[in-house]
């Protein structure tokens, strides 16, 4: 990346910047830190905020969508004493909406906002093995729910995009059960990635798949999850990463087929997180030697190295 092209932004944060992660609107940028604090700039560079969110690290922070919230600037964060909070600008005061009554015992180390078209719904991962799924009511009140997803851990949550796979080719007559169903992926300590779907007559939380193939050679834990944006095409994406230095992209061609995989990039270093191209087209996995690779399907169905950044 050339200087003209780059800006530095100076914290206050005191030790590691754990997540960055920018708003919808490309306005706002959040960072969450070990020292506690999530810090708020213009992305332009200059700093709006600072909140003193956990005692402890704060693992990740994360937007969520403005027609979920009424046009009001809206973040969630997650640390290290196990609280998952929501933070709302009040006039150019940063707040606390809610605080989820499930408490992560050991941290609470992954968080995502549900697609807005689902309404205001957050769900959380933590070191205790529960997720929560957090619902703002249209009465403006919150509630939650927490079940048991992995032995071990939770590493990392991401919800599906709310136009399933092959929208664009079904009948009219479909397209209603094919963008209503809520679903999301997770990844554990046990190895598992497992996708879950909400059951509306049983009104519940159940797993539709577990995928396993990260531990096919001995359990080992998944560092990331993250399923790709959709745009109505026949296929959905998951790229999963894990402590087997493997990056992995799971398809599936159609809501009720099974889901196959193919191995992205086998590295000598382990990949820690994942993160896609908002046309979901472009993965970019980074290492812990602080490198970051952007990847892309070929048209084989390989993936392939299209940049390598060193950091």
């Amino acid at each position: 990346m050339s200087d003209a092209q780059r800006m530095d932004i100076a914290t206050t944060h005191e030790g590691c910047i754990h997540d960055v992660q920018i708003d919808f609107n490309g306005r706002l940028l959040a960072t969450g830190g070990s020292d506690g604090m999530i810090s708020i700039h213009e992305v332009k560079g200059e700093q709006v905020s600072s909140i003193a969110a956990h005692n402890g690290g704060v693992w990740q922070v994360a937007w969520a969508h403005h027609r979920a919230v009424g046009n009001v600037s809206t973040l969630a964060s997650c640390g290290e004493d196990g609280r998952v909070v929501v933070w709302r600008d009040v006039g150019g005061k940063w707040e606390a909406a809610y605080t989820c009554p499930h408490v992560h015992e050991g941290g609470a180390v992954a968080i995502s906002w549900a697609p807005f078209e689902h309404g205001c719904i957050l769900t959380s991962g933590g070191a205790d093995g529960m997720v929560s799924v957090i619902v703002k009511q249209s009465s403006g009140n919150w509630e939650y729910s927490s079940f048991v997803a992995h032995t071990g851990g939770v590493t990392g949550v991401s919800w599906a995009p709310f136009l399933s796979s092959g929208t664009l080719i079904q009948p009219q007559v479909q397209l209603q059960n094919l963008t209503s169903n809520k679903r999301f992926v997770t990844g554990g300590c046990d190895g598992q990635l497992r996708i879950w779907s909400f059951n509306n007559h049983a009104m519940k939380w159940e797993t539709a798949a577990m995928l396993s193939e990260h531990s096919r050679n001995g359990v080992v834990a998944i560092r990331d999850v993250q399923w790709a944006s959709n745009c109505g095409l026949p296929f959905d994406y998951i790229a999963s990463c894990a402590d087997d230095k493997c990056v992995l992209v799971w398809r599936q061609e159609m809501p009720d087929k099974a889901w196959k995989h193919r191995v992205a990039y086998d590295s000598d270093v382990t990949p820690c997180r994942l993160s896609w191209s908002l046309a979901g087209t472009i993965l970019a996995v980074s290492f812990e030697d602080q490198t970051v690779k952007l990847l892309k399907e070929d048209t084989a169905g390989d993936w392939k190295v299209t940049s390598d950044v060193q950091q």
